[in-house]
């Protein structure tokens, strides 16, 4: 098999004995019903619930190397966006296996999902969970065809005032259901906006991660421009999971549902 880094990756049989190095990848092997198999995940590996009796192998950053020798995997599989060029180098000098996956978009998605089946061995169960996915990007593409667009912002963080741009997966996710992502008009993936530039833009929907700890009204007092939006205006401003929509896993797809649904109101 070849990996996301493009190297090519021998198997003779099923891995038993495998490691998570990122949240997504964890998710992934949950969903696979290949939870009995992880030996270890990380510090920020929160889901499912399940995952809560695994051992602990350090954070995304820096991973506990001797712990991670110690448990004897098979098979250590890492991310591109999560985990370090050092800690790849560390474990690979080291001769561990290692399968590095770098999902960019919510194909890329369903591909690492279809590797990781392949790296399992073939299994009708894990082709119909993956086709079902595939079935669910399709439908949403499918049904936003034939919607009025509606205009979204997604705030990322409020100091500074950072909004999800063009090429992100929150745009993708955006247009996947029928919306115009705002950000994607500014340059780079994840650009800083100016309080005036929200007013200007005026969307009809403003989203942003829970994990800020804000509400609307400490939005409103933090910005009290923002009260002629439309958004705030009309109701149609949310708080939302970070983990189904920044995680490149088999959440995004419900993400996406919860996108599609937001987007349907009209307060």
């Amino acid at each position: 098999m070849t990996d996301d880094l493009g190297r090519s990756i021998g198997f003779d049989s099923p891995p038993k004995r495998i490691i998570s190095l990122a949240p997504s990848i964890t998710e992934a092997l949950f969903f696979l019903g290949k939870e009995s198999s992880i030996l270890g995940v990380t510090t920020v590996c929160d889901y499912p619930r399940a995952v809560s009796k695994k051992t602990r192998v350090g954070d995304l950053q820096a991973p506990d190397i001797e712990r991670i020798i110690q448990l004897d995997p098979d098979l250590v599989l890492l991310s591109v966006e999560g985990n370090t060029q050092g800690t790849f180098n560390t474990l690979e000098r080291l001769g561990l296996k290692l399968f590095v996956t770098n999902p960019r978009t919510l194909e890329g998605v369903l591909k690492s999902l279809t590797d990781m089946r392949r790296i399992f061995g073939k299994n009708d169960s894990l082709a119909s969970a993956g086709a079902e996915l595939k079935n669910t990007l399709d439908n949403f593409r499918r049904s936003a065809a034939g919607k009025k667009t509606r205009s979204v912002l997604f705030v990322i963080s409020v100091e500074p005032l950072i909004v999800a741009g063009r090429g992100t997966f929150l745009d993708e996710m955006i247009r996947t259901v029928g919306g115009c992502n705002i950000g994607a008009n500014a340059v780079g993936s994840y650009p800083v906006f100016s309080r005036e530039e929200v007013v200007r833009a005026n969307p009809e929907y403003l989203l942003y991660p829970n994990d800020l700890g804000v509400d609307l009204d400490q939005l409103v007092r933090r910005f009290p421009e923002w009260e002629k939006n439309r958004a705030v205006r009309n109701g149609n401003v949310y708080s939302v999971d970070p983990d189904i929509f920044l995680r490149p896993g088999p959440r995004v797809f419900d993400g996406l549902a919860c996108l599609d649904s937001l987007l349907r109101r009209s307060n």
